[in-house]
């Protein structure tokens, strides 16, 4: 943990669960359900880290999950403004998951010194005896271990 709280990275399926109508209104709405409260919790006390690939991920996701254009762009700027920028100096991971795509999640948590790596992803979280840092957990972890 820094100063600037704890250093975590957000599978794409923490961003999408978060939706993207909410940045319609308010963040107070931000209580509706867990990964958003996740989300909000970490760009605003604590430190988010994202990388090129990751935000790239980001985007495609929620595209592919037909949110609208405008609201998936503001959703990317709010992270982009919030959390870290990481360059990525690593080639791969020392114990890299099944699926290559969630290879880029594991590497910006290793090179950002990162806390936790938050995802739902079954073949990441397979992984978690193999990380003692960062950890590897769902929503639910991080949110009781932040006290959220």
């Amino acid at each position: 943990m820094t100063a600037d709280g704890v250093r975590i990275v957000l599978d794409t399926n923490q961003i999408v669960g978060a939706g993207s109508r909410w940045l319609d209104g308010s963040v107070a709405n931000a209580n509706v359900n867990d990964h958003r409260r996740l989300l909000v919790c970490v760009a605003e006390e604590h430190a988010g880290l994202y990388c090129d690939g990751i935000i790239d991920e980001y985007l495609e996701k929620l595209l592919e999950r037909r949110h609208p254009l405008g609201r998936a762009r503001k959703l990317i700027t709010y992270i982009m403004g919030s959390f870290t920028r990481i360059e990525i100096a690593s080639e791969s991971a020392p114990a890299p998951p099944i699926d290559p795509d969630d290879e880029i999640f594991l590497i910006c948590a290793l090179d950002g010194d990162a806390d936790w790596l938050v995802s739902e992803d079954s073949d990441l979280l397979a992984l978690k005896a193999s990380y003692p840092r960062p950890q590897i957990g769902r929503c639910g972890e991080i949110m009781n271990a932040l006290g959220i």
